[in-house]
């Protein structure tokens, strides 16, 4: 009875497999086929990792404590000389950046050259309409 149960069930799936195969395109049997690659190949590493995962535990579980207590170092805190300053020199404060210097824009278009400094530059933004 087992044996026509597996023998059936071996036959569905392979024509199920049939007709699945013939109704779906190429793009989309290359992707079935892909994620059944991928779970395969996943299976012998999901083992070594449950394996290792169960051996570090028995391992964990067999070892015996070598202190049963801790033991915590004294700590001893000594207060600073009250005779010094109390509060630290201030820190110097930022320094200041120098002054911008003065800049020099050469504007080169089909006209020719136009030199202008800084200020002229602000006074002259449409020096082409001039």
């Amino acid at each position: 009875m087992k044996r026509v149960l597996a023998v059936s069930f071996v036959l569905f799936v392979i024509t199920l497999a049939v007709v699945i195969g013939q109704r779906m395109s190429t793009d989309a049997m290359a992707v079935v086929i892909g994620v059944i690659f991928g779970v395969v190949a996943s299976i012998p590493t999901s083992l070594l990792i449950m394996a290792a995962s169960r051996r570090s535990s028995q391992d964990h579980s067999t070892m015996s404590p070598s202190y049963p207590d801790r033991y915590f170092p004294p700590v001893i805190i000594v207060n600073p000389n009250e005779l010094g300053t109390r509060w630290a020199p201030s820190a110097p404060g930022p320094e200041s950046l120098p002054p911008p210097s003065h800049r020099r824009f050469r504007i080169v278009g089909d006209d020719g050259e136009v030199d202008l400094w800084d200020d002229d530059f602000i006074d002259a933004r449409d020096w082409r309409e001039a």
